[in-house]
């Protein structure tokens, strides 16, 4: 089979997600939909004990912009992003999560931030949770 271009692909890390994972989908498809480009979704499934790989096969069955990765052991959010990256056809690259976000605990960080958030905030990047495990410099 064939693939088609693809312009952005959307890496979305799991991890025991049944609850929301159908309405995090739904979510993104309908985000997407007024996107001219083309796009992908790309799960990765970061060895999840409940029902979520089974929704994500079936999502994939369903719609031909679903990829999925599955983990064989647990990695860390950080490693499943990776391999989203790695798997990633799109030029644009967007990673996206299917729980909510707790902004507060971002926004206090940021009142009293690291010495190396402040150098990032220099160079014109925002925060992000990624860079905690990144030493500053």
């Amino acid at each position: 089979m064939t693939r088609l271009p693809v312009t952005y692909s959307i890496i979305v890390p799991v991890c025991n997600d049944e609850e929301v994972l159908f309405g995090a989908y739904k979510r993104l498809k309908q985000i997407m939909k007024p996107a001219a480009a083309s796009y992908e979704f790309i799960f990765v499934d970061n060895y999840s004990t409940d029902r979520s790989a089974d929704m994500l096969r079936v999502f994939c069955a369903a719609d031909v912009r679903v990829r999925v990765i599955y983990l064989s052991v647990r990695c860390s959010h950080a490693a499943a992003i990776a391999a989203g990256i790695d798997h990633a056809v799109g030029s644009g690259i967007a990673i996206m999560e299917v729980k909510p976000v707790d902004r507060k605990a971002d926004m206090a960080e940021l009142a009293s931030p690291h010495p190396g958030y402040t150098i990032r905030a220099l160079e014109g990047f925002t925060h992000s949770p990624l860079w905690d495990s990144i030493p500053a410099g």
